[in-house]
């Protein structure tokens, strides 16, 4: 089973990609429900920058969760994303994300 980092780094190459068959496969229920809205939130503020390139940086544990945070970089902007994975048989999966103010 891949590491934390491996795949939060998969999951930033998904999102500059827009490979959407990848990024279900990384989100709990939660998680998917929490996207959909930042997702829908983002189009009503203009849309989403366009990503070329990302930052993973792993930050530790909260309790069974671990925490880390996902930049997506364009060329005028950053967005970094806060991200709350849980561990299931299946692997690593998105519980809770938002945009880091």
């Amino acid at each position: 089973m891949a590491d934390l980092q491996a795949t939060a780094e998969q999951f930033a190459r998904d999102l500059i990609a827009q490979n959407m068959g990848g990024l279900m496969m990384v989100f709990t229920p939660n998680g998917m429900m929490q996207a959909m809205a930042l997702q829908q939130q983002l189009a009503a503020q203009g849309g989403q920058p366009q990503a070329t390139g990302s930052k993973v940086e792993v930050i530790g544990k909260d309790g069974e969760d671990s925490l880390a945070e996902v930049t997506l970089l364009g060329a005028d902007t950053a967005v970094t994303l806060s991200t709350r994975w849980k561990e299931d048989a299946t692997g690593w999966k998105i519980d809770q994300i938002a945009v880091k103010v």
